[in-house]
């Protein structure tokens, strides 16, 4: 008959860090919202002003940050709600969903910036440069601001990401301006606008690509890319009186919080308390393990039929990661 303990480790203090590093988010959101909805009025009132078609364009991409930020902030609080007993990790993943929701809006973006940059190659339009610079610099005022407070939260946050790709966008895009306004100022050459709008376009295109992937991988549970399944189970395979780890599972809840899943089969069930103690010391310090589930064994269920596979050397057969059937 096969005996089983279960092992359920999650951090307090994991939990502590991630709920003031959420608070700290929103409001970066918020403060880059406000910031750059107020700049979006200023600087679509000065396109109309001046007519500069340019400038127009700039406020609405202006507006597609605003836009980003929204959507991130909403995200943001929705992942805040605590676990409940309908959703016993909380919503957490909502973030996930801001930052694809991102993504594609960012992808649409730069799908547009082309389109844009192709057609003004086609007819040349006169821009008036004063109005261009004094939108550009006022722009970059604010997009310095709003990146500087963002910036923490983006490196380790796949939603605060997508909200910085989209300031970003505007901060290169008043760059853009200014070089292409001086540009135009000293010779006359009206082409440089769309050129230099369709270069940071690509770049925007592959940007926008990698955070759509990066959201659907952790949607789908893929194995986090900075996990090595192989490695764990190595470690987890030198602890005392181990003697085989079979459905083993690694995936992301969100971003920078890994989950991992295993069963322990050992010789001697009397010693599960100290195994299971290494076996989540490892996974915790060496691994950064947000939560893991462990469950140790002294007989797997196929061992009757002779059908049991030891992982390790069958790992070149199977994908990294999962192994469910022995």
């Amino acid at each position: 008959m096969k005996t089983t303990k279960h092992d359920h480790s999650l951090s307090n203090e994991s939990d502590t860090h991630q709920f003031h590093g959420m608070k700290a988010d929103a409001k970066a959101l918020k403060i880059t919202g406000w910031l750059t909805g107020i700049y979006f009025i200023i600087e679509l009132a000065l396109g109309f002003y001046s007519g500069s078609v340019a400038v127009i364009s700039d406020a609405f991409h202006t507006f597609s940050a605003v836009g980003g930020v929204l959507i991130a902030l909403i995200a943001n609080k929705i992942a805040s709600r605590p676990p409940g007993k309908s959703h016993t990790f909380g919503l957490i993943r909502a973030e996930i969903a801001g930052a694809l929701l991102n993504g594609l809006f960012l992808l649409l973006m730069a799908v547009y910036v082309l389109w844009m940059g192709y057609t003004r190659l086609k007819v040349s339009i006169e821009i008036p440069t004063n109005i261009m610079f004094i939108s550009a610099i006022g722009g970059l005022i604010t997009e310095f601001i709003s990146m500087g407070v963002m910036w923490k939260g983006s490196k380790n946050n796949l939603n605060m990401k997508g909200a910085f790709w989209h300031v970003l966008q505007t901060f290169v895009g008043s760059i853009i301006i200014i070089i292409a306004a001086l540009v135009i100022k000293l010779t006359g050459w009206y082409p440089i606008d769309p050129i230099l709008g369709m270069l940071f376009g690509l770049v925007l295109f592959v940007a926008s690509i990698g955070i759509i992937k990066e959201s659907f991988n952790i949607l789908l549970e893929s194995t986090p890319k900075d996990i090595d399944v192989e490695d764990i189970v190595e470690d987890l395979r030198k602890i005392k009186n181990i003697e085989d780890i079979h459905h083993v599972h690694a995936w992301a809840l969100t971003t920078g919080k890994n989950l991992f899943m295993a069963h322990l089969k050992i010789k001697e069930m009397n010693a599960h308390e100290k195994i299971l103690e290494d076996a989540n010391k490892i996974l915790k310090q060496k691994y950064n393990i947000y939560f893991s589930t462990l469950q140790v064994e002294e007989k797997c269920p196929m061992d009757d039929t002779a059908e049991f596979i030891d992982y390790l050397e069958n790992r070149e057969s199977t994908p990294q990661g999962v192994h469910d059937e022995h």
